[in-house]
């Protein structure tokens, strides 16, 4: 799998689609209402982590970062599990399989 190292650790290359809540403000007719859908997002960068917090799952990318001695993240984002589309949640848990062997391999 794609990935970096930084410090020690193994981050893989993730690309996630997700849905993304729309808005609008203006006042419109039935029609455009109607037209009104979610977008479907796609974001590109490193798997970081994931977490429980309050019963549900989350997902942490970055897509910049320094490396060096003590490593640091830009770009980053947290993700809601539920609004990642099915082939991104199973692409996400292939790379923390990843990481989990790259884990035990070093230790």
């Amino acid at each position: 799998m794609e990935h970096i190292e930084l410090g020690s650790k193994k981050y893989p290359r993730v690309k996630i689609h997700w849905m993304d809540i729309a808005g609008d403000c203006t006042t419109v007719g039935v029609e455009d209402f109607e037209e009104l859908t979610c977008a479907l997002i796609t974001t590109e960068g490193y798997l970081y982590d994931t977490f429980d917090q309050d019963g549900k799952r989350y997902l942490r990318t970055f897509a910049s970062y320094e490396a060096g001695a003590k490593p640091s993240f830009g770009d980053r984002n947290v993700f809601p599990f539920s609004v990642l589309c099915k082939e991104s949640k199973d692409t996400v848990k292939k790379a923390l399989k990843f990481k989990e062997e790259s884990a035990a391999d070093d230790s």
